[in-house]
């Protein structure tokens, strides 16, 4: 960052962003349906680059899960506390991020990406990334990525990957309509409240 790399250190950042939010697309195929939106979204993260930036917005959901799933929840009360507490250090470095970018949901990092990693032409003249790139933002994305990665290795230990996968397997062979219906209610409630936004 500070030797004049600030313009590929953004793009691998946003890379490592996208990748993230594979984890959400296939996080919410729990709850999905054939066809319905949650099955629509993760076939659209396949192939573009843009839907995986917007199924980032959905990325403190799958904190919350994986931390339901943690072996010290509910029992460690620092561990209790240390998770809204990750949650909205995300939303603040979420918030200092849109601050630089035109549209909501992060979909302007993927021209950013663009723009850190090829040299643009501006009228007549050629405009490296280094020149091209916002450090400010730069710094304001790669620490979202820091901030993102460093959450889910956190909680991606001592086998809670494979208790979250096992919760997951129960939760769905379980499930009702009726009972689908609801987390889906209070899942999009939790979202507005989480994000004071409605729509997204």
């Amino acid at each position: 960052m500070d030797t004049g790399l600030h313009a590929p250190a953004l793009s691998i950042a946003v890379l490592a962003i996208e990748e993230l939010a594979k984890l959400c697309a296939i996080d919410g195929l729990l709850f999905a349906r054939p066809e319905d939106d949650k099955d629509r979204r993760f076939r659209r993260s396949l192939k573009s680059h843009s839907a995986k930036l917007e199924m980032f917005e959905a990325f403190p959901f799958f904190i919350i899960s994986l931390s339901v799933s943690d072996s010290r929840h509910g029992k460690d009360a620092a561990f209790d506390k240390a998770v809204p507490i990750m949650i909205q250090l995300l939303r603040d470095d979420r918030d200092a991020v849109q601050e630089y970018l035109k549209k909501p949901a992060y979909t302007d990092l993927n021209t950013e990406k663009q723009t850190g990693f090829y040299v643009q032409q501006k009228d007549d003249d050629m405009v490296p990334p280094r020149k091209a790139i916002d450090a400010k933002l730069a710094r304001a994305v790669y620490r979202l990525a820091w901030r993102a990665t460093t959450s889910v290795d956190f909680l991606l230990t001592a086998g809670n990957l494979e208790r979250y996968l096992d919760n997951a397997r129960k939760l769905r062979s379980q499930l009702s309509e009726r009972q689908h219906q609801e987390l889906e209610r209070m899942g999009r409630a939790r979202f507005d409240a989480l994000f004071q936004v409605s729509g997204l």
